[in-house]
């Protein structure tokens, strides 16, 4: 699981630099290939307070979503923080829509965009494990290989004889 520590993510210069070292670990460069000094001051600041460079090469103006997955999206960073956090802990696309009050189904696109990208550049290598069991998904499951103590009389018959 992804731990998003929720403290460090109080305000949006530490939301930026997070997601700054995702899509650019080496630094912030443009696409073609030069990087960003780190003196280098923004050319503009688009309406959600992202920072945009000029590159000093070629003149392109580019962020640090350009050529990313999360290329053209509008919401500021703080947001697209707690997007990601809320996708990885399982929220729906409606409690995130209410919570964050953004507009339900460009955050379902989104969403929909994201899982897209996960899945096409999942992790091929085989498993440890030969054997793995359904309940292991879900995180309130019970325990792996306890068996019942009467064979003949597994729950699901029990519950079927209860009368409604």
């Amino acid at each position: 699981m992804i731990v998003f520590p929720i403290q460090s993510f109080m305000d949006y210069d530490s939301c930026y630099k997070y997601l700054q070292t995702i899509f650019h670990p080496e630094g912030l460069d443009c696409p073609c290939g030069l990087k960003v000094e780190r003196n280098q001051k923004a050319h503009k600041y688009r309406a959600n307070g992202l920072p945009c460079f000029r590159c000093k090469a070629c003149g392109k103006v580019f962020n640090i979503f350009t050529n990313t997955i999360l290329s053209g999206i509008h919401y500021d960073c703080i947001k697209i923080v707690l997007l990601l956090r809320g996708f990885a802990q399982g929220k729906t696309t409606l409690h995130l829509s209410k919570e964050l009050e953004l507009n339900y189904s460009n955050l379902l696109n989104w969403r929909h965009k994201l899982q897209e990208f996960a899945y096409e550049n999942r992790d091929w290598s085989a498993l440890k494990d030969t054997a793995i069991e359904s309940d292991e998904v879900f995180i309130n499951a019970g325990e792996k290989g306890e068996k019942h103590p009467n064979e003949d009389d597994p729950p699901r018959v029990r519950a079927n004889k209860k009368k409604a």
